[in-house]
């Protein structure tokens, strides 16, 4: 199991990684494409996270409404909402069309929602600009930890790779599992995954699934920049276990 799914979505709710695969772990990670006026709604049976990737949407939860808005995920930071199980969610697109990563995973704690806006994210910054010529460098965003929210059992984040750069190089590996879900700033882009002693071409939303004790990398053509969003369902106290990672290419 584990290892990619090709990139293909309609309006609605995508599954692109299911609960049943067992390298998620238990952990579901999709799409929401809705279009103008759509409405999705539902009510959380578990610990839910949406990230507005763009457009522009309506966000309803609790006695709480908000609105959202995002061009791209390549130039602006996101809009994150994390959920408990039991909450009441609704979510109306406002523009043409509207994109939402989600992520779900079981989880028995309570805990109030937490809405993140630009400008509120645990960290964004520039990394690895002076390491190997700058080949490594890259946006990194991170949405929380276990110290600003430590219900939560999942970590997650977003990656804009330079056009021809590396990112999480050299190849590195933990005990989770971990989702990485790609876009590319240009419709012919694309790049390679690292998986193991394996590489994989992964294009426009294409995802991939990787199972703990992998070493993985990836890598963007020159002309483009690439998209990441990381998901990991983590074990304890919200920190990777067991991370490791080696210098230069695959063990």
């Amino acid at each position: 199991m584990g290892g990619l799914y090709k990139g293909s979505i309609s309006i609605g709710r995508n599954i692109l990684v299911s609960k049943d695969d067992i390298d998620s772990k238990n952990t579901e990670f999709g799409i929401l494409y809705l279009s103008l006026d759509m409405i999705y709604q539902t009510e959380t049976d578990q610990e839910y996270l949406f990230c507005l990737v763009n457009g522009r949407v309506e966000l309803s939860f609790e006695d709480k409404s908000c609105v959202a808005e995002r061009e791209n995920c390549f130039d602006e930071e996101p809009y994150v909402l994390s959920l408990p199980a039991g909450c009441s969610v609704r979510i109306k697109c406002l523009s043409e069309y509207a994109e939402l990563n989600y992520a779900c995973t079981q989880n028995d704690m309570v805990f109030n929602p937490l809405f993140i806006t630009p400008g509120h994210l645990l960290s964004s910054e520039i990394v690895d600009k002076d390491v190997l010529n700058g080949r490594t460098v890259r946006y990194k965003r991170v949405f929380y930890d276990w110290t600003t929210h430590p219900e939560s059992c999942l970590f997650c984040g977003e990656i804009v790779n330079f056009p021809g750069s590396w990112a999480c190089y050299p190849p590195h590996l933990h005990d989770e599992p971990e989702i990485y879900h790609y876009r590319f700033s240009s419709s012919s882009g694309y790049g390679f995954s690292e998986y193991g002693a394996s590489a994989y071409k992964v294009c426009n939303l294409d995802t991939m699934c990787i199972p703990g004790g992998v070493l993985h990398s990836q890598v963007t053509i020159p002309g483009c920049r690439g998209y990441i969003m990381w998901t990991q369902r983590l074990k304890s106290n919200g920190v990777p276990i067991n991370y490791k990672q080696i210098e230069g290419g695959c063990l």
